[in-house]
């Protein structure tokens, strides 16, 4: 009797323990990831700041090569990419004693005092020089009676454009006292100016924050009024 009382008890703890075993699941499950901190999220970089407007001389002076090739080759659509669609620019031209102000804003619109001719006819007079940075040299119309320019140097020069922005010639031209004061804004906004020394004319680009732009032609000829 004591061994099937024994037999009896070694049983019915095999029953438990296997019943523990099988309370406690057979399957396991790896634990969910901890979510990630919030200070360990990736960090956001700021934004670069604004660099300055490449107004160096490197930059103007191939900005200035486009436009001329432009010109040379009477591309109006690259010669429109150098005019703001907003502000235009003027043509300053001297058909008699004071200067004539035009206001465009594609060239392809332009037609000059002389003969209603288009922009581009100044391609003709202007022959490939290379632009240099050099102030404007001293003229003398004496200087044209042989067929010269009048100037103490020939060549493609340009400066800071700083004669120009304070240029008051527009009070000679009788425009509108609106358009006198949109030229006097925008004269102020002239960083280079680019002389032509064998057909005396000028332009003058401004900076936009992101390209240069022509703001001003000036077609005048020196002692031809």
């Amino acid at each position: 009797m004591y061994n099937v009382l024994c037999l009896t008890g070694f049983i019915l703890l095999l029953s438990a323990c296997h019943a523990r075993d099988a309370g406690t699941g057979a399957t396991q499950h790896n634990p969910a990831p901890a979510p990630e901190a919030e200070g360990r999220r990736p960090a956001i970089v700021p934004a670069s700041p604004n660099q300055k407007p490449p107004t160096d001389t490197v930059a103007f002076e191939e900005a200035f090569g486009r436009f001329f090739a432009a010109l040379q080759t009477q591309d109006t659509a690259l010669l429109n990419t150098f005019i703001s669609p907003k502000e235009g620019f003027w043509l300053i031209e001297q058909p008699g004693a004071v200067p004539a102000y035009s206001h465009y804003i594609r060239v392809q619109d332009v037609k000059r005092q002389y003969q209603g001719q288009p922009f581009v006819s100044i391609a003709a007079q202007m022959q490939t020089c290379a632009l240099q940075r050099h102030p404007f040299p001293a003229f003398d119309c004496a200087g044209t009676d042989n067929g010269g320019s009048g100037y103490a140097e020939d060549g493609c020069f340009y400066t800071s454009g700083a004669a120009f922005r304070q240029n008051d010639m527009w009070k000679y031209a009788s425009l509108p006292h609106q358009q006198e004061q949109q030229v006097q804004q925008l004269q102020q906004r002239v960083l280079r100016s680019v002389l032509h020394t064998y057909t005396s004319f000028r332009f003058h680009f401004g900076y936009d924050g992101s390209q240069w732009q022509l703001l001003f032609v000036d077609l005048r000829v020196p002692c031809s009024a």
